[in-house]
């Protein structure tokens, strides 16, 4: 009690000093901890320590005598406003384990947080947390469908050891690279491990099996005679003839020979990886389906493979630097600025990947005035080719940095 009738002592009488000079100040204080008053939008960096200063001299000011209701009622909404900014922080930053993220989350908890970052209006801040947010639930949603596959895919195996064939084993290992809870990574590793390991041996029995059949074939060809009727063999035919053919007039006229290319067909919304062979392209891969493509025609080059980036990873968006286009896992070595700008197309002079959790997972291509990336997303950015999940881990699995891509 003696402690506080000193403090408002010592305010009051500051303030005959100052001739009312500390509600002012307050006044004035608080107002400068906004962006925009009318929305409510605090600036980026508080002045917390002001702010604590005046709240605890407020909370001494029991009588009145120094702050005016107003300031009171101001400095209330400021802390209320901060402390929603502060929890918000605190809530992302403990779903985070690393670079996985925490066995707490849930999508009920991430929907919670994600209504709770709308109360902040400052943009620059809630960008910010939002991308922090999104990219827990890129890591979350990503894990939850790997699980589903990999569920279905062990039971499979455990049912019959041989029922796997090459595409489920891969997208299996695929799909168990993109988890990222700490937890589930223990508990899939030992499983996945004994799949590729059979895989593997059963893989090297059955060329050898086959290359034996292959042989006998040719022996008996050889030796057969002519009354004998021709027992034709059994083929999978995998390559889509139509749009090899269209692929193959398309390069022709633009003069394309590279051995491997990723050809977009616009007029049927599919992409397809193409391999030269005797100077004519067939397919060597499943005809992916486009949901979205904002690309112009035209041609282009894998730049990166990406798959959870670090968190200074980039591209170099400035188009007057030498550099442009050019992928870093650490971008940090050009550009030591910082944005949180998620559009590529619009972010300078440097696109950081942590800022767009859809491109956590992705394929990156370019040319000399373009970058773009192929991605699974709910829209479609200029320059972004829109795939099904499932068909960007296939497409990664597929392709490498250095491969042509051509839009027709």
């Amino acid at each position: 009690m003696c402690q506080t009738i000193l403090v408002i002592g010592v305010t009051t009488f500051v303030l005959l000093l100052c001739g009312g000079g500390v509600d002012v100040s307050a006044q004035s204080t608080l107002l400068h901890q906004y962006q925009t008053r009318q929305q409510q939008a605090l600036i980026t960096h508080v002045d917390t320590k002001k702010i604590q200063l005046f709240n605890k001299l407020i909370k001494a000011d029991v009588c009145g005598l120094v702050f005016s209701p107003q300031t009171k009622q101001d400095l209330q909404k400021i802390m209320r406003l901060f402390n929603n900014r502060q929890q918000n922080q605190r809530q992302i930053a403990s779903y985070f384990d690393g670079n996985y993220y925490a066995n707490t989350v849930t999508k009920k908890r991430l929907d919670r947080t994600d209504q709770n970052l709308l109360k902040e209006k400052n943009q620059t801040v809630y960008q910010r947390q939002k991308n922090r947010l999104d990219t827990i639930r890129i890591w979350f949603d990503q894990t939850q469908d790997a699980n589903q596959f990999l569920k279905k895919t062990t039971e499979a195996f455990k049912a019959n050891h041989d029922q796997l064939d090459l595409t489920q084993v891969s997208q299996a290992n695929a799909y168990y690279k993109l988890i990222k809870n700490r937890r589930w990574q223990r508990y899939w590793k030992p499983q996945i491990n004994e799949i590729l390991a059979y895989f593997k041996n059963s893989q090297a029995n059955r060329d050898k099996n086959q290359l034996q059949q292959e042989k006998d074939q040719l022996v008996a060809l050889k030796n057969a005679p002519l009354t004998q009727s021709y027992q034709p063999a059994h083929v999978t035919i995998v390559d889509n003839v139509q749009v090899a053919d269209d692929a193959n007039k398309a390069l022709q006229a633009a003069g394309i020979t590279a051995n491997e290319v990723l050809y977009l067909s616009q007029s049927d919304q599919t992409l397809s990886l193409l391999q030269r062979s005797n100077g004519r392209y067939r397919t060597s891969g499943p005809l992916i389906r486009i949901i979205a493509n904002n690309t112009n025609s035209g041609l282009y080059r894998i730049r990166e493979v990406i798959t959870n980036p670090a968190d200074t990873a980039g591209v170099v968006t400035d188009r007057t630097q030498p550099t442009f286009g050019r992928y870093y896992s650490d971008a940090t070595v050009v550009d030591s600025t910082t944005n949180y700008v998620s559009d590529y197309n619009h972010a300078q002079p440097t696109f950081w990947l942590k800022n767009n959790p859809a491109l956590q997972m992705s394929i990156m291509f370019g040319n000399s005035r373009t970058i773009g990336f192929i991605y699974s997303g709910s829209s479609a950015l200029n320059n972004g080719i829109v795939v099904e999940n499932s068909d960007l881990i296939t497409l990664t699995n597929l392709i490498n940095s250095g491969t042509t891509l051509y839009i027709n």
